[in-house]
């Protein structure tokens, strides 16, 4: 009994440190944990109403209770891993890092976007805290035990989600005023580097040279340079691995003005840009819209809005089928560039993308069949609709097309077999590491 008394006066003791270090980033907030009765508030927050706005997550919405049940509708049997054995963490990998994962007593560079589970705004976004990545040590007791797990699972450049029980959490006492008692919370995590014990002695050393800025911009000039020039041979997972790792760099900059401040932020902007560019390629279209999520918080403060930017995300959006939310960011595209002809072929792209699926979805919901099970065959109308939508893509200037399938097997192989006769690549949409029943049909570059 004795032993369990320290151990919960320890993760208390754990707690409000990690509460302190949490929510009280901003200056003028004072924050401790006391025996008193709590008041829990759920519109306090220490950040501005309109900055939190780019932030939310309609995941988030549901019930909270003090199980998992209020995350349901984004889990899948598939899309997760169990750090723990008992589902008091669980991971989803959005998008994976390179190198080994962060070593035991490392110092770590991280941003992180916190929600309750019962609230789509965040209660907590380091983004908004001077735009740099937050710096924490592991085995320190400076972040929440729940979270220090699951970042002992990443990769540099890893974007995840980690789902954290209330005991790992801020248990049965919450965290007042937004936490309230039995939390479920969920993390967005990007791991941006990390550093060991002896490294960080020097990085501290080198922050503190007044020349460090300059020094190190040249160097992420170079490697930006760099992977401009590999992505013009086509070497497109080179040209990202350097492009991340510019941006790994720009984030561990130290900055002595408000100038310099700037000028890292139109390079992140730049940089994401480019790299959204790449994952299109790629078509891996979730992660460009990640890197357009990514670019936004800083092309809204301290950058001008891009063309580029707008224009790979909505095309991105076209192919995962968000036909609105694909004209939004085209409209904001074409504001910044009226008379853009690549622009205003993508918006009729879209038309014609939005045509061929309500035609396929003309089909498939008015029969009830189709509904009930996915495993049953296409009928010829789809094929017909399928044929005519794949010669115009053939003989068009497009060079992506997304298709939803079923789960006939057969069908799924006359796909692939048809779109080979035309000397096409194909590829299985992943959306957060799982294989998803769309397929990317895709021109082969000369």
């Amino acid at each position: 009994m004795s032993d369990e008394k320290e151990l919960s006066c320890e993760i208390d003791s754990i707690l409000k440190k990690a509460s302190e270090e949490i929510l009280n980033k901003q200056s003028g907030h004072c924050f401790t944990v006391e025996n008193i009765e709590p008041n829990f508030n759920e519109d306090y927050s220490p950040y501005v109403k309109k900055d939190l706005e780019e932030f939310i997550n309609f995941d988030m919405l549901g019930e909270e209770s003090d199980n998992l049940e209020s995350f349901s509708n984004i889990l899948t049997s598939t899309n997760h891993e169990d750090l723990t054995g008992d589902r008091s963490v669980l991971k989803i990998l959005l998008d994976p890092g390179i190198g080994q994962v962060v070593p035991e007593n490392y110092i770590v560079f991280l941003h992180y976007i916190a929600y309750i589970s019962n609230l789509h705004e965040p209660f907590d976004v380091t983004y908004l805290q001077g735009k740099r990545p937050k710096r924490f040590t592991l085995g320190n007791y400076e972040l929440l035990p729940g979270l220090e797990i699951g970042v002992k699972t990443m990769r540099i450049g890893e974007n995840a989600r980690f789902i954290v029980s209330p005991e790992l959490a801020y248990r049965e006492m919450g965290c007042p005023p937004r936490i309230p008692p039995n939390a479920t919370i969920l993390f967005d995590v990007h791991l941006v580097s990390y550093l060991s014990p002896e490294n960080s002695l020097l990085y501290d050393k080198d922050s503190r040279d007044p020349e460090r800025f300059n020094i190190s911009m040249v160097q992420v000039k170079k490697i930006h340079k760099e992977g401009n020039e590999l992505f013009k041979l086509r070497n497109i997972e080179r040209a990202i691995f350097k492009y991340e790792k510019a941006i790994e760099l720009l984030h561990l900059i130290g900055c002595n003005s408000d100038d310099e401040e700037v000028e890292i932020m139109k390079y992140l902007n730049k940089l994401y840009t480019n790299l959204s560019l790449c994952y299109l390629k790629q078509c891996a279209f979730n992660k460009v819209c990640r890197m357009g999520i990514e670019a936004m918080k800083y092309s809204e403060r301290f950058s001008k809005f891009s063309t580029k930017l707008f224009f790979n995300w909505g095309k991105a959006l076209r192919l995962l089928k968000d036909f609105s939310e694909a004209n939004n960011k085209l409209k904001k595209a074409l504001k910044l560039e009226p008379k853009n002809v690549s622009i205003l072929d993508e918006i009729k792209m879209l038309e014609k993308d939005r045509e061929f699926n309500k035609n396929i979805h003309s089909f498939t919901f008015l029969d009830q069949k189709y509904q009930e099970d996915e495993n049953v065959r296409w009928p010829p109308s789809f094929w017909e609709v399928f044929h005519t939508r794949l010669s115009e893509f053939v003989n068009g200037d497009d060079d992506i097309l997304t298709v939803n399938l079923n789960n006939n097997l057969d069908d799924i192989e006359l796909v692939k077999r048809k779109v080979s006769t035309y000397n096409l690549k194909w590829h299985i949409i992943q959306k957060a590491g799982v294989e998803s029943k769309s397929i990317a049909i895709q021109k082969i570059e000369e």
